[in-house]
């Protein structure tokens, strides 16, 4: 369900952005097909009572959870001057607060902008990760062995196992056994988590359906246990719940361009890119 924001809270002080809240159509209208599956977040962030989203209503759209996660800006092009001041003045509002702010953008009509406002803050710019975007419209049947199981409360040890491996592969903080376990709880009955069983009835690689909308379901997490990778399993898993969605959505994902095997194997299945974003951060020197 999308939550209005309240009308005396709509009107941003600019020249041009002004406040929307998740259910304005114009959020739709202003983006092409492609754009929805780039910015797919969009449809996650329109969700949450308390985000903050920014319009001109024509070039630029901004939304942003909370002050803890990532803006995400999309450009219709390169932003004019005046659309560089207040998309300056919105992220100086965002970044005071804790002295930094992530960025999730398509970097050539962002990164002077963002360097640039780096510089005025006294603060240092870096591009984090490229991620490629992809959207299936037709799988290709891969071979397999094994099969796709739904997540179950009797597997919450393995999903507890590979969320700590993704995060350690992604070079994020490692959940706790406690912040594991309580992850594995939830996902384990949560219908969105989908495990494979090798032939020697192991569970081996996981992935999770994190969101849907009218047009897309985005899959997420896909993880494979060290010992196992190499042998297909993610893409035969990747595969399966590819082929599960098929009926009425088109699956996407966001994959690190900088790993080019994972990038082969969503090609493989039958993805296609749509577009790239790129995360970028501004923190405080020192």
């Amino acid at each position: 369900m999308l939550h209005a924001v309240p009308q005396a809270s709509l009107r941003y002080r600019g020249i041009k952005m002004y406040r929307v809240n998740g259910s304005n159509p114009l959020l739709d209208n202003l983006l092409t097909e492609k754009d929805r599956c780039c910015f797919n977040l969009f449809y996650r962030i329109r969700e949450d009572a308390g985000a903050f989203i920014a319009t001109d209503g024509s070039t630029c759209i901004l939304a942003q959870s909370n002050p803890h996660t990532p803006v995400w800006i999309w450009l219709k092009n390169s932003p004019d001057e005046k659309s560089r001041v207040e998309i300056s003045s919105i992220l100086r509002e965002r970044f005071s607060a804790c002295g930094r702010i992530a960025v999730n953008a398509y970097e050539p009509y962002t990164e002077a902008l963002l360097r640039s406002f780096a510089n005025s803050e006294h603060a240092e710019y870096r591009i984090n990760k490229r991620l490629n975007v992809y959207a299936c419209p037709s799988v290709h049947p891969v071979q397999k062995r094994g099969r796709m199981l739904p997540a179950a409360p009797c597997y919450q040890e393995e999903i507890a196992q590979l969320i700590t491996v993704m995060m350690r592969d992604a070079d994020l903080q490692e959940p706790d056994r406690e912040e594991a376990r309580q992850y594995a709880e939830g996902k384990s009955v949560s219908g969105s988590l989908f495990l494979w069983e090798n032939e020697e009835g192991k569970i081996v690689s996981m992935t999770d359906i994190t969101h849907r909308t009218e047009r897309y379901a985005r899959l997420n997490a896909v993880v494979t246990a060290r010992e196992h990778r190499g042998q297909g399993y993610a893409e035969m898993l990747v595969s399966s719940v590819t082929q599960l969605l098929q009926d009425g959505l088109t699956p996407m994902l966001y994959a690190d361009a900088g790993y080019p095997p994972s990038n082969a194997v969503y090609r493989k299945i039958g993805y296609v890119k749509q577009g790239e974003i790129t995360e970028q951060e501004i923190f405080r020197k020192g």
